[in-house]
């Protein structure tokens, strides 16, 4: 028997048993949601350390069914000037975290944690913006394995009635 031909299949053998009993790696898909709908806050006049932001709407989503969303963010302090060099006035800003939740219509839901920062875009009590990032920690239904992770843009109004407008972006296994 030809020494070399025996360990050679032996090795050809042991490789693919080993390939076989892998895992199969899991499929990292984009994940994209634009959202929408009104806030809720504790510091209406300006930002400050201890602002609750929360808020609500309708989300839509290529790589989701449509739905709604809930997202929260917490600020914490210090406090630091935006930098705008305009001399328009310049607003607080305020890092900020929490998390934020996505529910198809069919009820399964994705739960994210968020972390970033908070700025007026101007004077104090001017509209403000949330940019951070993401991590998937948790979800219901089809999501209950899901992980990943991206970006969390915000933009918020004041006034009578106020509105976010929402973009996360990343990836989702």
């Amino acid at each position: 028997m030809n020494t070399h031909h025996t360990l050679s299949s032996v090795v050809t053998l042991a490789a693919a048993m080993a390939l076989a009993a892998m895992p199969a790696a899991a499929q990292v898909s984009e994940l994209q949601v634009l959202a929408s709908g009104t806030v809720q806050t504790n510091c209406l006049v300006t930002l400050q350390s201890g602002c609750t932001i929360s808020a609500t709407g309708t989300m839509t989503s290529p790589t989701l069914a449509p739905g709604t969303f809930a997202l929260r963010v917490d600020t914490g302090s210090p406090a630091s000037f935006n930098g705008n060099p305009t001399g328009e006035g310049q607003g607080l800003c305020f890092p900020g975290s929490f998390r934020m939740t996505v529910t198809e219509n069919g009820g399964d839901t994705i739960t994210f944690r968020h972390t970033g920062t908070v700025c007026e875009e101007a004077t104090p009590g001017s509209p403000y913006q949330y940019h951070g990032a993401y991590r998937i920690d948790g979800g219901t239904g089809r999501f209950v394995t899901a992980g990943g992770g991206g970006s969390l843009a915000a933009t918020f109004t004041r006034g009578e009635t106020p509105t976010v407008y929402v973009y996360l972006h990343g990836t989702m296994q």
